[in-house]
């Protein structure tokens, strides 16, 4: 554990004792039921607010940076939480006072909906990731499509003999792949692990000797015809 933890620990410690000794000076007035309620629920708050302030919701290291999209809605419970549960202290301990088992009651209320809130902060985190994943794999997909198509068309560039009207049509081809999005479209998938099948048959038609150059025209043809109808797919 290096030091900023060591020390982060040490001030949530130092704040929760604050509180508590605060309570127990300054609420000298209340039954022991009510003053280890409100010792809890001021607790809880604190902990809400400022544990993130040392633990951040959001992991910079993350590079789905799930924790923004659910940022401001975890906020907004938690503020309506701190809220309404000081309301309830201040209210049912000062202006119109309640005994503790009806205090209770509307604590676990509020901490049920506040759980709730949480729920759908964590439920919203989650979409987020799983979003990000769905559309890193649609990208590594045109990647791998690229980055294949470099590899032919490099070694058609070394080869010696090879007629123009391949070499031509193979830079067309690479070229061309910078005007295909990434797709979540179950046909474009499908299309892309097409192209990827005709690719590679491609490349190993270029190590066989003597060169077939009537076969790798056709491989190339193949691959132009699986790019055209991928070109024209888009996300759902």
């Amino acid at each position: 554990m290096n030091t900023k933890k060591i020390f982060s620990i040490f001030l949530i410690l130092l704040g929760e004792a604050l509180i508590i000794v605060s309570f127990l000076y300054f609420g000298r007035n209340l039954t022991t039921n009510i003053l280890v309620l409100n010792i809890i629920v001021s607790s809880i708050i604190y902990l809400l607010w400022f544990v993130e302030k040392f633990i951040p919701m959001i992991n910079l290291k993350d590079k789905t940076q799930k924790g923004v999209g659910s940022l401001g809605l975890k906020w907004v419970f938690t503020f309506l939480y701190a809220v309404s549960a000081i309301g309830v202290m201040v209210v049912f301990n000062t202006i119109r006072p309640i005994d503790v088992n009806a205090q209770i009651i509307f604590h676990g209320i509020l901490f049920f909906l506040l759980l709730v809130g949480l729920y759908f902060v964590f439920y919203s985190s989650q979409k987020a990731g799983e979003v990000f994943g769905e559309e890193a794999g649609n990208r590594s997909r045109l990647d791998e499509i690229k980055t294949s198509t470099k590899e032919v068309k490099l070694k058609l560039d070394q080869m010696e003999n090879i007629p123009s009207d391949i070499t031509v049509r193979m830079t067309a081809l690479f070229e061309n792949l910078r005007f295909i999005s990434p797709s979540n479209n179950r046909e474009a998938i499908t299309l892309e692990a097409s192209f990827l099948r005709d690719i590679k048959v491609l490349q190993d038609c270029l190590s066989e000797i003597p060169n077939n150059f009537d076969k790798i025209i056709e491989n190339i043809k193949n691959c132009e015809a699986t790019f055209k109808e991928r070109k024209q797919i888009f996300s759902n």
